[in-house]
């Protein structure tokens, strides 16, 4: 470092250019100096690593396979079509641009990148040593500035109804445990270990389970993020665990203190601009979005912003039949139309190339002078910009809407009702889960057995 404090800014930047997309990405964590001077030259490769939302992946009740919503490029394209993945269902999990699917038949996972189609099997999942009536949550950590290895984590957890069957003393048990035992898959080694997390900070009085009219309640739900080596995972006693993997410890952050919001609401964890964040949506109407300041000790939540709902509706369906808008900007691949159940040859998969489209300007609509009137429909929340402060919302399962709540502008991005969804369907249209896609055409991916694949 005394030499580089001898070099000046040019000549830095120009040894900095010279190296790979990774080593330059690594070489931005370095120092603040060379993070800002990478930055303001602008040396990092954006077209490689996951620096922008490429679309997102959407789970829908009853169709076989995920749609894939996209937003227009006038670089390469991706196909939301995981095809190249074999027994590929549902995706379960998304972390800098790789996917982590289940295959539902067998049970099978597979890690895949979707810009350069490339796909691995992962072996067996391990048997949980907590019995067989804990339902894993299938974590995804994968950070490709720093190793273009990733891991996958079992995070024991309870079903909405639980199995009869468990140990007395597990019953019994505090949580959280002063060393929290989890398996997890490494694309290194190509195996599952179990590596044991030691409990950092002050221990929470409540108990692993929680007895509600005689029902035990799941304390661990499937939300879950990754930031900056360490996975933040959303509990339902009012905290999130806080898991670093690189010096094996977890910790326990509280949940924004307002409970009653808590109580009735719907709660969504995710990564934005300057971090970790959570949504808070009450009965259709509103959302809170919170940020987790992490700069001092006192680590807590911070009230960034309120939607409110109920003005959005009135100004958006006041455009008229909103159903009938089919066109984008993004677009809706209409995957299983394709391909499954129909088997229709005929029709192929529509991918745009070359739309420009200005994500800041394009079809805006500001809260300022909202109309009047009553709407029946309902606004639901899908995910976190993972770079800037948007939120994506989902407007009566029809219309995909970014909200930028620095402005407090929203803006329709396009059709999500997935063609003849209805009539596949009948009453039971959801959506289920959603991923914000960001790709990553880093071409080192560790690549599958396919010989040990073919002799299962």
């Amino acid at each position: 470092m005394a030499i580089g404090r001898e070099l000046t800014d040019d000549l830095i930047a120009d040894i900095l250019r010279r190296l790979p997309p990774r080593g330059l990405a690594v070489s931005r964590c370095v120092c603040r100096a060379w993070r800002d001077l990478i930055d303001a030259r602008r040396l990092l490769r954006a077209d490689l690593l996951p620096r922008s939302v490429g679309g997102i992946f959407m789970n829908y009740t009853v169709l076989y396979y995920p749609e894939f919503f996209s937003r227009p490029t006038t670089g390469p394209s991706i196909s939301g079509h995981l095809n190249f993945i074999p027994g590929f269902s549902k995706v379960v999990d998304h972390c800098n641009g790789l996917l982590l699917c289940t295959e539902t038949t067998d049970d099978r996972d597979y890690v895949s990148n979707p810009a350069t189609r490339q796909w691995a099997r992962l072996p067996p999942r391990p048997t949980s040593q907590m019995g067989d009536a804990f339902d894993p949550i299938k974590c995804l950590v994968y950070d490709p500035t720093v190793s273009p290895h990733y891991k996958v984590l079992l995070i024991p957890s309870l079903p909405d109804e639980p199995k009869s069957m468990l140990d007395s003393e597990m019953k019994r048990s505090e949580w959280p445990p002063s060393s929290y035992a989890l398996q997890v898959f490494s694309s290194r080694t190509g195996c599952w270990e179990e590596r044991c997390f030691a409990l950092e900070g002050e221990r929470c009085k409540e108990r692993l389970f929680v007895s509600e009219g005689g029902h035990m309640v799941q304390t661990i739900a499937d939300m879950k993020v990754y930031w900056r080596g360490a996975l933040y995972v959303l509990c339902k006693i009012d905290f999130i665990l806080r898991i670093s993997m690189s010096n094996a410890k977890y910790r326990l952050v509280p949940m924004p203190s307002d409970t009653e919001f808590k109580r009735y609401g719907c709660l969504s964890l995710g990564r934005s601009e300057k971090g970790v964040y959570c949504a808070f949506e009450h009965d259709w109407r509103g959302l809170r979005i919170f940020y987790l300041n992490e700069s001092s000790d006192q680590v807590g939540w911070e009230l960034k912003h309120i939607v409110d709902f109920t003005s959005f509706a009135r100004k958006f369906h006041a455009r008229g039949d909103y159903s009938e808008q089919l066109k984008g900007p993004w677009i809706l691949q209409d995957i299983n139309c394709y391909k499954h159940p129909y088997d229709n040859d005929e029709h192929k998969e529509i991918v745009e190339d070359n739309f420009e489209w200005n994500s800041d300007n394009d079809n805006v609509l500001n809260t300022e002078d909202m109309v009047e009137g009553f709407y029946e429909g309902y606004t639901a929340f899908i995910g976190f910009h993972p770079y800037k402060e948007i939120v994506f919302l989902n407007a009566a399962l029809r219309r995909a809407v970014a909200y930028h709540w620095n402005t407090s502008k929203f803006q329709d991005l396009g059709n999500i009702y997935p063609k003849d969804y209805l009539e596949v369907a009948q009453h039971c249209t959801q959506l289920e889960t959603s991923f914000i896609y960001t790709p990553c055409w880093m071409e080192d991916f560790p690549q599958n057995n396919l010989e040990s694949w073919i002799e299962d």
